[in-house]
């Protein structure tokens, strides 16, 4: 792990409010400092004064006073830092997401989805709370110890010079000795939780097919696996802490066997020396600790730095802003080749295809012939290698692709809900209060949903069960037509809507979509299936076998 890496990245933004950070934690340091020196007035008041209370009473009031004052400032400077670290976990957060989401649909398809939540939300954490919480606090500390042990050495020079040799190898030797298993550590723990995270949603998303081929058992045992195999790191970590301490008790104790013996012969004197030292032991102790600790979370945390590196270093390409792109004529493919990355088989090769606006299009073939993939193509999600789409003569790229699919409305196989009410689900990405709510009910009653919806307790507030895995297959799929309706869609796209609900479900819901069609002579409806039925209602039919 190297601290370029680290810097780099660090926003630029927040290495300036970085300085900041570091003058808080100075200021911090020196109000420390300041409360053990009136501690040590008060002590010298009371040594000078021999039991005087008149006479310490407004000292140790006055101390008192401060030290309040102290730790209230003490408490927003902490809060100061915190705000810092934190502010930086959300910014590096969405950066991740921002360059896995500019990846395209193509990279989150093939991606591990248990992996990439995973470097979004735990690697960030991990590196803002492990990596840069951790160094900030090793810097206020050891800004407290070097100005406690430079007093402690023009006070006492002999007895400090001891306590450094003493404390000094105790750290390097400790460091040193853990910080390979520390690192191993923390690469270790993240792996666990990334895989016990795997076999839950592993777990729920195909409980059915779990119980049914008596698999929950095993899967248990992986989950069991992994949350033994962080249990057993958390253990070993917080052995190693245990045992820093008790070195630091035995340091400690070291370093007052050898202050007796390098201390003064006078009375006052050794007791002054010793309620110093005693008093700076306040503060070195926990800040030795401190040190300690930190340098054990950044080396366990010290993996999330590669892979944050490894992540930013792809920056995703911005979207030019433009003016918005309208479609009035046709969409085009032309001369499109593509195929899937590490494949040498093309799925199409200079392909053209053209569908003119108002058509209702049917795209058939059979399983593997790439109708799936077509429509990616067209919808701007997957780039040809050669060739191009085209909206009204205007070809499609990074650049207007968000403005082209601002065009679109997408049907899948499997509508995807929300755990929220028909209201969410159907104006999707808006704000359910803002939401249309007349235009709503209009929608549902012309997709055939509303005397369901109406008769229900909540009506369109109803909260659908994840995945909306409370209502039929047929339901779902002209939730996604109401959705896509709403959205105000110039094309809809119907992938395989049909084929997992029931024949009546589907006839009822090619009758919907032919009436979209005919109630709507401008809207452009392409549809892909297996079966002939389902394709009987459309204008013309793409036959992808027919193009091999």
């Amino acid at each position: 792990m190297d601290c370029r890496d680290i810097y780099s990245l660090i926003p630029a933004g927040f290495r300036k409010r970085g300085i900041l950070v570091a003058v808080s934690l100075f200021a911090r340091a020196i109000l420390d400092f300041a409360g053990v020196v009136v501690f040590i007035q008060v002590l010298a008041g009371v040594l000078e004064k021999e039991g005087d209370v008149h006479a310490v009473l407004p000292v140790a009031a006055a101390a008192l006073a401060f030290i309040l004052i102290k730790n209230v400032a003490v408490f927003f400077l902490s809060r100061f830092r915190s705000r810092y670290v934190f502010s930086l976990y959300t910014v590096l957060a969405e950066r991740v997401l921002g360059v896995f989401i500019g990846k395209g649909l193509l990279f989150i398809r093939r991606s591990d989805s248990v992996d990439l939540a995973n470097k979004v939300n735990a690697v960030t954490m991990t590196f803002t709370s492990g990596v840069i919480m951790s160094m900030l606090n090793i810097f206020s500390s050891v800004l407290l110890l070097l100005i406690i042990m430079t007093a402690l050495f023009i006070y006492e020079p002999w007895p400090t010079l001891a306590l450094l040799l003493v404390i000094g190898p105790f750290m390097f030797l400790y460091s040193f000795y853990l910080r390979k298993r520390m690192r191993s550590l923390g690469i270790t723990e993240n792996n666990a939780r990334r895989s016990q995270s795997r076999s839950v949603f592993e777990l729920f998303r195909g409980y059915s097919d779990y119980y049914i081929n008596g698999a929950v058992d095993r899967q248990l045992k992986k989950f069991h696996y992994c949350i033994s195999k962080v249990s057993d790191v958390r253990m070993k970590t917080e052995s190693y802490s245990s045992v820093s301490s008790g070195f630091m008790e035995m340091t400690m104790m070291l370093s007052i066997i050898i202050l007796v013996l390098l201390s003064v012969s006078a009375a006052w004197g050794m007791s002054m020396t010793f309620g110093i030292f005693a008093l700076s032991a306040m503060k070195i102790l926990p800040s030795v600790r401190a040190v300690v600790a930190g340098w054990q979370s950044v080396q366990s945390a010290g993996y999330s730095v590669s892979v944050l590196k490894g992540i930013l270093e792809e920056v995703p390409a911005k979207e030019v802003a433009g003016r918005p792109l309208s479609f009035s004529t046709s969409i085009d493919l032309r001369s499109v080749s593509f195929r899937y990355p590490d494949s040498a088989r093309y799925i199409f090769r200079n392909l053209d295809l053209r569908i003119r606006k108002g058509e209702y299009v049917g795209i058939k073939g059979h399983s593997g012939a790439g109708k799936t993939t077509l429509f990616n193509l067209l919808m701007g999600f997957y780039h040809p290698e050669s060739g191009g789409l085209y909206v009204d003569d205007v070809k499609i790229s990074s650049d207007n692709v968000s403005s082209w699919q601002a065009l679109l409305g997408y049907v899948p196989q499997d509508v995807f809900l929300v755990n929220g009410t028909f209201v969410e689900n159907v104006a999707f990405g808006e704000d359910p209060e803002t939401a249309d709510r007349e235009r709503i009910r209009k929608i549902f009653i012309k997709t055939g949903l509303w005397d369901w919806i109406s008769g229900l307790p909540d009506g369109m507030d109803t909260t659908l069960a994840e995945a909306g895995n409370s209502i039929s297959g047929g339901q779902k799929q002209r939730i996604g037509i109401a959705r896509a309706l709403y959205k105000g869609a110039s094309v809809l796209f119907f992938d395989e809507a049909t084929s997992s609900v029931d024949m009546e479900a589907e006839t009822e819901i090619i009758r919907s979509i032919s009436g979209l069609s005919e109630g709507d002579s401008s809207l452009t409806i392409i549809v892909i299936a297996h079966r002939r039925e389902t394709l009987s209602a459309c204008r013309r039919i793409i036959d992808l076998d027919a193009l091999e």
